[in-house]
């Protein structure tokens, strides 16, 4: 099977983090593909998919239901190190299902969904959709998953020796948030997706189901940043965009019951922490994306 080359372009330069680098772990996909396909019984069943750190192949075999799985072999990295445990902690209830897992392998099988995701709904309508998706995702966290308080004070590290490359009143804004959600009592209280957005949510054909977790023991007002980052073109610019990006953060918290106020000051933590990494990486336009929002937000 030929490798999307997207994927073989994203992945290559990734460097090691926690296992291979991006460049080794693509070379060695096509036999990692093959021997786990032929353990498990598996022949694949249609095109590949890919996500930016892994690939998807439909696949189908005697053990499997009906309508077929997805095989998914991630690079491994930080982020998606316990994606098995928490997809099992949901065990189906708003998250795909999985069906079977080698976390040596970066190997997780699950149940096939279909392609149809919220990118064509009406914004409001999605975050409705997202907004019940946080009711049943958000449980009490498994013990190996990685904790919000121990990120927030990495992140606050990195900000204060980040130089120039973001206003120092915006990075003081961000640490000293950074330091009052650590202190809050619910900061790792509760098992949190923190990459839903748009095109995370997939059709199995009766329900909307959450893919690609980067699990996190944090709190739910952590969710709220990716709905906003997402199907941005649309929202136009100036009072538009400030009036849009408020919007759709208001129906996530009305509908969810997460406090406008936490909504706010976790998405403005998240947003200067990418501003910084864009930064650092030449992206201007995510620099630009980041400061729209937080203003947005804080007028």
């Amino acid at each position: 099977m030929e490798l999307p080359p997207a994927l073989v372009e994203g992945v290559r330069g990734l460097a090691p983090d926690g296992g291979p680098s991006g460049a080794d772990w693509v070379d060695a996909l096509p036999a990692l593909l093959t021997a786990v396909l032929e353990d498990w019984g598996l022949v694949p069943d249609g095109p590949a998919r890919h996500g930016r750190t892994a690939l998807v192949v439909p696949v189908a075999g005697a053990d499997l239901p009906r309508g077929g799985a997805a095989l998914k072999l991630v690079w491994p990295h930080a982020e998606a190190s316990t994606e098995h445990l928490a997809l099992r902690r949901w065990d189906g209830e708003g998250a795909v299902r999985l069906l079977r897992a080698d976390p040596s392998r970066g190997a997780l099988l699950l149940e096939r969904l279909r392609d149809e995701d919220l990118t064509q709904m009406w914004d409001e309508q999605a975050c409705e959709v997202v907004a019940e998706l946080y009711g049943r995702l958000h449980v009490a966290p498994y013990p190996q998953a990685p904790r919000l308080s121990t990120w927030l004070a990495h992140q606050s590290e990195a900000l204060a020796a980040s130089g120039d490359v973001l206003p120092r009143r915006l990075v003081a804004r961000a640490r000293s948030l950074m330091t009052q959600i650590a202190q809050d009592p619910d900061c790792d209280a509760t098992l949190v997706h923190s990459d839903l957005h748009f095109e995370n949510v997939l059709s199995d054909g009766t329900d909307w189901v959450a893919i690609d977790p980067k699990p996190m023991a944090g709190h739910p007002a952590f969710e709220i940043a990716p709905m906003l980052g997402n199907r941005t073109d649309e929202m136009g610019t100036g009072s538009s965009l400030r009036y849009l990006v408020r919007r759709r953060a208001e129906v996530l918290c009305e509908r969810s019951g997460i406090a406008w106020e936490q909504a706010r000051d976790h998405t403005v933590v998240r947003e200067c922490v990418t501003a910084m990494w864009a930064a650092q990486a030449g992206d201007r336009e995510r620099v630009s994306l980041a400061m729209s929002l937080v203003k947005a937000l804080e007028d």
